[in-house]
């Protein structure tokens, strides 16, 4: 169970990185392009060079709403990938003064709470989606769920990232207590045993 949730937390992380990396690239691009056709395509320079052209058909409207909607899915989809990594913001000032048993059980009841707030938010995002669902976006004409879908699945990636964490932990937790059970009933320890051999 424990290595098929790890594989599975792998395997979510790298397709996240790889839509993040996708939707960071269509969203430069449409960048690139918004202020190539506005500030160059309908500069005098253009209009004096394709007098009869009709240049400001190829500005789209559209596209700066698609850059927004791009970068709210980069944002949900990064926080995933961020919290794989722990690379989030935490404040390890007291905890650092603990023992290590401790910091181990802060940080246990750290993942059980982020679990519990992924959790409420998945529930949240559904409910989010569903109000919003047969509202359009201006432009593009999207339903609107579509853009709360990046909460839910935000929050659904988070919990696998999470589980995979806490099963991870308290595995490392019950070898650890396995092996000073072992230590206390007067045999050595592995490590110890290898050391004196």
């Amino acid at each position: 169970m424990r290595a098929s949730l790890n594989r599975l937390s792998q395997w979510v992380d790298k397709l996240s990185r790889y839509v993040v990396i996708a939707f960071m690239g269509l969203a430069f691009l449409a960048t690139i392009y918004q202020v190539f056709s506005r500030y160059a395509l309908q500069s005098s320079f253009f209009a004096n060079v394709l007098p009869k052209a009709n240049l400001a058909a190829l500005n789209f409207p559209w596209m700066e709403e698609a850059i927004r909607y791009l970068f709210i899915w980069i944002v949900f989809l990064g926080i995933g990938v961020v919290y794989k990594s722990k690379g989030h913001a935490q404040v390890e000032i007291v905890t650092n003064f603990f023992p290590s048993r401790w910091q181990r059980g802060c940080s246990l009841a750290v993942e059980v709470l982020n679990s519990a707030f992924f959790g409420v938010l998945l529930v949240k995002g559904i409910e989010m989606a569903k109000i919003t669902n047969g509202q359009l976006s201006p432009s593009l004409h999207l339903n609107m769920s579509a853009m709360y879908a990046s909460i839910m699945l935000c929050s659904a990636v988070c919990l696998i990232h999470s589980f995979a964490s806490l099963m991870g932990a308290v595995h490392l937790h019950r070898k650890e207590r396995l092996g000073e059970a072992v230590g206390e009933g007067g045999k050595e320890e592995p490590a110890m045993a290898e050391k004196i051999g």
